[in-house]
């Protein structure tokens, strides 16, 4: 399969406007206190993002704490973030992250058809060239954590 320069691009300019959306998903959700020193941001699966991401979040904070992104295949280290990006190419083993990730204060995000309906909190997707997304308002629930009514706002659907 060959790629154009022009494709490559496009996919390059969506995925570092979905690393400022990570960082707006992280800064409007209040998570139940912990004592960690970092904020951790993983990615699961292969890394869509790119240095884009390393390069936007090393200058931000989240509530006080700097930033700090792994990238995982294994499902079991997901339990040490507070936010997960599901990648597309994990997305066959969605049903195993939620599982694993069920109830724990831990931010599902994905960007593929469907997730939101399949458990994933927040589900990203291009329309009209603008990068929107869904809430699973009830998984959120249920995992304890509070999503800012601004972020709500502007989701184009929020699902209960």
């Amino acid at each position: 399969m060959s790629y154009s320069p022009l494709a490559v691009a496009e996919e390059m300019a969506e995925y570092t406007v979905k690393s400022a959306f990570l960082y707006n998903f992280a800064i409007f959700t209040t998570w139940p206190d912990n004592n960690l020193d970092a904020f951790h941001l993983c990615i699961y699966g292969a890394d869509p993002f790119g240095k884009d991401l390393d390069e936007l979040m090393k200058k931000k904070r989240v509530n006080e704490r700097s930033i700090t992104i792994y990238r995982t295949s294994n499902v079991d280290q997901l339990e040490q973030c507070q936010l997960v990006f599901i990648s597309r190419s994990a997305i066959d083993n969605l049903t195993s992250v939620i599982d694993t990730l069920r109830n724990k204060p831990i931010l599902t995000v994905a960007d593929n058809p469907g997730a939101g309906q399949r458990g994933v909190m927040i589900n990203m997707a291009v329309r009209d060239n603008r990068v929107t997304f869904e809430v699973n308002l009830s998984m959120v629930r249920k995992a304890g954590l509070n999503l800012n009514a601004q972020l709500l706002r502007f989701a184009t659907e929020v699902h209960q």
